[in-house]
């Protein structure tokens, strides 16, 4: 398991973070934590390490990932299967933002 976490680790080189208004939360996480869904996002090289309320809005969804690279990320949050998902989720409107760390700065 160390091993398997040690190599992800290595993989990754930034997050991206999604911040979406949605009709139902509980809609909403059906359907983004469906393993389809899932598989989709992995092969774009992204793992959600957190899925937030907005602390404001609680209709609102912050998504973080991990991201492994950011054009894979940029053709995920693209894609035609996101779109759908995010229909069938009930998300109102586009994402309030879609942001890319590609690179982590250690201080």
């Amino acid at each position: 398991m160390w091993t398997s976490c040690l190599l992800w680790e290595v993989l990754v080189t930034g997050v991206m973070l999604v911040r979406q208004r949605v009709a139902d939360v509980g809609q909403w996480n059906a359907i983004f934590g469906d393993l389809g869904l899932d598989a989709i996002r992995r092969r774009h090289g992204l793992v959600v390490t957190g899925t937030y309320l907005d602390g404001t809005d609680p209709d609102t969804i912050i998504v973080v990932m991990d991201m492994q690279n950011i054009e894979a990320a940029r053709q995920f949050a693209a894609s035609a299967e996101l779109a759908s998902a995010r229909e069938q989720a009930g998300a109102i409107g586009s994402p309030d933002g879609v942001w890319f760390g590609p690179e982590k700065v250690n201080s």
